[in-house]
């Protein structure tokens, strides 16, 4: 009887467990819920429109996918050496492919990999515009966007940039770049980009008298 006692209370105390267990792995996913309900509340409260509250809801959709990660707290969690292999892992390759950046000093493009932020666009979504201040050039993880200017057309997906010339002109951007797809970009702004390089002099000299080709100084 005894023996048959214990097994229950086992057995109770490893679905317990187990039951914890389950909780704890799903903790991304609850946060995430809550979020949503939070923002399901404001935006009946503001009495939005039907279109663009789904909009909204879309895009925390494409940008979490049901996880709720805050990307800046989880960086600052890990040892800046960490910090900076998950970002060279990440978006190293994409920032190489700029020709600005590709022969630069290692620690001068690691200092710019910790200034990337990650952004998500909807299909349809605006973007850059032609002739808007430019504040920032993109990379693109994941999905394709359509450059437009005047007798130009152009399609960019996985790998390529755009909105460069505003890093070296600190001019308006020289065409519309609209999302295709769902977007999963790095940007990098210009005060970030500025505030880097004041700690290179000689490549701010090399970058001074940098000439860009035109086929590729696209917006």
């Amino acid at each position: 009887m005894t023996s048959i006692v214990s097994g229950a209370i086992m057995y109770t105390v490893m679905v317990a467990n187990t039951a914890a267990m389950m909780t704890d792995v799903d903790i991304p996913a609850r946060a995430y819920q809550n979020k949503m309900n939070h923002l399901e509340d404001y935006m009946t409260f503001m009495k939005l429109p039907k279109t663009l509250r789904m909009h909204i809801s879309n895009y925390f959709q494409a940008r979490y996918e049901g996880k709720w990660y805050d990307e800046k707290d989880v960086l600052k969690w890990v040892s800046s050496s960490l910090r900076e292999e998950i970002l060279k892992t990440m978006c190293s390759a994409h920032v190489r492919k700029a020709p600005f950046f590709r022969n630069c000093d290692i620690n001068f493009v690691n200092a710019i990999l910790l200034e990337l932020q990650y952004e998500v666009y909807q299909e349809g979504d605006i973007i850059i515009r032609q002739n808007a201040p430019g504040d920032r050039m993109f990379f693109i993880e994941h999905g394709q966007v359509l450059v437009e200017k005047e007798f130009f057309h152009r399609e960019l997906c996985d790998g390529h940039y755009f909105g460069e010339s505003c890093l070296l002109t600190r001019g308006r951007h020289l065409a519309t770049v609209q999302a295709l797809t769902i977007c999963q970009l790095f940007s990098l702004s210009v005060d970030s980009f500025h505030s880097v390089l004041k700690d290179y002099p000689d490549i701010r000299r090399d970058l001074e008298t940098f000439q860009l080709d035109k086929d590729i100084l696209l917006c």
